[in-house]
């Protein structure tokens, strides 16, 4: 501004204004020379419109006092600050460099051995204006210099407080920081300490190695909702080349709770340093997890039958064979083929003398071979690549590698068919339902997990099996654990045991549990009380009917209530969630809406003062000419709030939409979900075993029937 540029030249506390070197949100920066020291400093003023308020003020002068406090390498020093020549000033260290913003701009993202040193220089900064209870709350790249020599250091203290301050760190509505880096708790505009800079960190962290933003979207009030309720993006998905540990290191500091991420800059400091020393000393933590493998209880039922056999018992009279068939549940119509597998499942008994080592062998190897074919399926998926649509995405891997996805698919087909030629009863309903939904999740996750271009079929396929297991504990993770649970449960629920029952109703609870947790996703908001009522009533029914029900029936069935319940606990969460965006967007609108009455308000009073100062026109008789006076500004009215909510609506599902998305593609979820299905279908074949080895035993409707309980 015309106005500004008039500083040069003028002294402010012995440094005479030389050149402008950037204008901020605040004022100006201009290069000086310190006339006592010879040397050049940075000389900060507030702009002339901001010093009309006191508020303003309080802020700059903010940043000079808690700068002053501290003494340290990597933060910007200040020599001196107060009222001169009509303009409020700060006179600084002079940082002969670009921010980190700039740098990034230029040269794109760091590498992790450079971004990690400037990390901890920046920590070590905080550390020291920590340990002088000053919080900065507002680190990000743009405050970041790096000097001549590579060392960085932090400026811009404006938005600076003391933690002694607690009357100020709590003012009601008060939201100040940058979208992009800001923690959940500056958001909801709550209490603020030292951990929302440890949080502002690790999103600085993100950006130096990625050239990207954490949370992304249209507005400011969007990258915050997703500061507080996303689940924080997994950089491996975006560098997969990076460390590990770097990732770890990432997801703690930014954490959506403070009492869940590192406590101190010094703690960040002392994990970094001790997960580098450990990566070139080879003996790093990994991130893998470990998973019971089929292939080991093969083994150990190899082991088990290869051991000697005890002595066979003396042959007793075998007792009158009870009956196939109920009729009470077996229709007329099909006893052939009941009476077809029933003899079959005898066959399958008599040709063993040890049926509990011959069933554990079965089993091991039918888990062997469900496992084999779910990766053949993954093989032949990761050919592919995500298309326009569902329909082309599935079909890419036969566009891309028609020959290596038709070998994998035959191979997949063919183990399944093996898995259930090994079975008692050839076809049940639920053992072919899980087999065929874990080949496609498993076939689908091949296509849609994120890798490099350059990545051949079998390169994707472990990079997908390894990022599956890297998310496993993931909150991601919950809506397939959830989906698993359920269908474990439904399995057993109408069990004749009540011990079995009771287990199947805690395992249907913890399903609920889950659920719950996932959609509710750290957001403070607390779910509606009506549909709370109907998700417990739809539990407790479900409670009743699996206490009281001696045989499946759909109308009444257990799984059936607490479906409906996991249901309502995703709508009473709804609305409360629109109505939390929408109260952002009001106070986002009413701020917006009090700028624009105060810029209107400006311009009006600035042209009457004008008209005023204009010189006086006359006509040609000489008598004044009346000028016509000027228009006041529109009334500008805030945004109705129903149009806010129908905006938050759409956001809320947009949002939703994108993180199940995330959660279930891009991460490895679906083949999270593809292990369930292959581990409820070996539940099912183990129930097919037991069934066969005692008990009456029938079939109905393509399902299992024990003493009377349908499986």
């Amino acid at each position: 501004m015309a106005e500004t540029d008039n500083f040069i030249g003028t002294t402010f506390a012995g440094c005479r204004i030389t050149a402008k070197i950037g204008q901020g949100g605040m004022g100006a920066v201009y290069t000086a020379h310190h006339a006592a020291l010879d040397i050049t400093v940075a000389v900060k003023l507030l702009s002339p419109e901001l010093a009309r308020e006191r508020r303003n003020i309080e802020f700059f002068l903010r940043e000079a006092r808690s700068a002053a406090k501290l003494e340290h390498p990597n933060i910007v020093h200040i020599y001196d600050f107060g009222h001169e020549n009509g303009s409020y000033f700060i006179v600084m260290s002079y940082i002969e460099g670009k921010s980190l913003a700039d740098t990034i701009a230029e040269k794109g993202p760091m590498d992790p051995e450079a971004a990690t040193a400037i990390i901890l220089e920046v920590l070590d900064g905080l550390k020291h204006a920590h340990a002088k209870s000053i919080i900065h709350r507002d680190i990000k790249p743009a405050n970041i210099l790096s000097g001549p020599d590579g060392h960085p250091k932090i400026v811009d203290f404006g938005l600076a407080r003391s933690i002694s301050e607690e009357k100020q760190l709590t003012m009601a509505g008060e939201m100040v920081g940058t979208a992009y880096f800001m923690s959940p708790e500056q958001g909801l505009a709550g209490k603020v300490d030292h951990r929302a800079d440890l949080y502002s960190v690790g999103a600085t962290y993100f950006y130096l190695l990625t050239g990207k933003f954490p949370f992304e979207g249209k507005s400011s009030i969007e990258v915050i909702h997703k500061h507080i309720g996303a689940p924080f993006p997994n950089i491996i998905l975006l560098k997969p080349d990076l460390p590990l540990w770097i990732s770890r290191i990432l997801e703690h500091l930014m954490r959506k709770k403070p009492d869940d991420r590192y406590q101190s800059a010094a703690q960040v400091i002392d994990e970094i340093v001790r997960l580098k020393t450990a990566e070139k000393d080879g003996t790093a933590v990994s991130n893998e997890r470990s998973i019971e493998l089929p292939e080991l209880s093969a083994r150990f039922a190899a082991e088990e039958a290869s051991r000697p056999a005890a002595p066979p018992a003396p042959k007793q009279p075998a007792p009158p064979e009870a009956p196939l068939v109920s009729n009470r549940l077996m229709p007329a119509q099909p006893l052939r083929t009941a009476r077809t597998d029933a003899a079959r499942a005898k066959a399958f008994k008599d040709k063993i003398r040890l049926p509990a080592v011959r069933g554990a062998i079965n089993s091991a190897a039918h888990a062997s071979l469900s496992a084999s074919a779910a990766a053949c399926f993954l093989f032949a998926g990761s050919a592919g690549a995500p298309g326009r649509g569902p329909a082309e995405s599935l079909f890419s891997p036969f566009t891309a590698a028609p020959y290596g996805a038709g070998f994998f698919i035959a191979a997949g087909l063919a183990l399944m068919i093996w898995a259930v030629m090994i079975k008692p009863l050839k076809l049940t309903r639920m053992h072919a339902f899980f087999l065929a939904a874990a080949a496609l999740a498993a076939y689908a996750g091949g296509i849609y997990i994120p890798s490099r271009e350059a990545a051949d079929m079998a390169a994707k396929a472990f990079f997908s099996l390894k990022l599956a297991a890297g998310n496993l504990a993931e909150p991601a993770g919950l809506p397939c654990y959830s989906l698993f649970l359920f269908f474990a449960a439904s399995a057993f629920v109408v069990r004749p045991k009540l011990g079995t029952r009771l287990g199947a109703l805690a395992v249907y609870g913890l399903s609920l549990l889950l659920t719950y947790f996932y959609f509710k996703g750290g957001n403070p908001v607390s779910p509606e009380r009506f549909y709370l009522t109907l998700a417990g009533t739809a539990g407790l029914a479900g409670l009743a009917a699996a206490l009281t029900q001696e045989q499946f029936t759909v109308v009444s069935s257990p799984a059936l209530f607490f479906l409906a319940s996991n249901a309502l606990i995703f709508v009473m969460f709804t609305q409360p969630q629109i109505d939390f965006i929408t109260g952002n967007l009001v106070n986002s609108d009413n701020l917006n809406v009090q700028k624009l009455r105060l810029e209107a308000d400006r311009k009006y009073r600035q042209a009457l003062q004008e008209r005023e100062a204009a010189m006086p026109e006359f006509d040609t008789d000489g008598r004044p000419i009346e000028k016509e006076p000027v228009p006041k500004p529109a009334e500008i009215l805030p945004t109705p709030r129903e149009q806010l909510s129908g905006r938050a609506r759409l956001d809320y599902y947009k949002t939703l939409t994108t993180r199940f998305r995330n959660d279930i593609l891009d991460s490895g979820g679906l083949l999270v979900l593809s292990f369930f299905m292959l581990l409820m279908a070996n539940i099912y074949f183990v129930l097919e075993v037991l069934a066969c080895y005692g008990g009456h035993t029938a079939i109905h409707d393509g399902a299992v029937i024990i003493n009377g309980g349908k499986e």
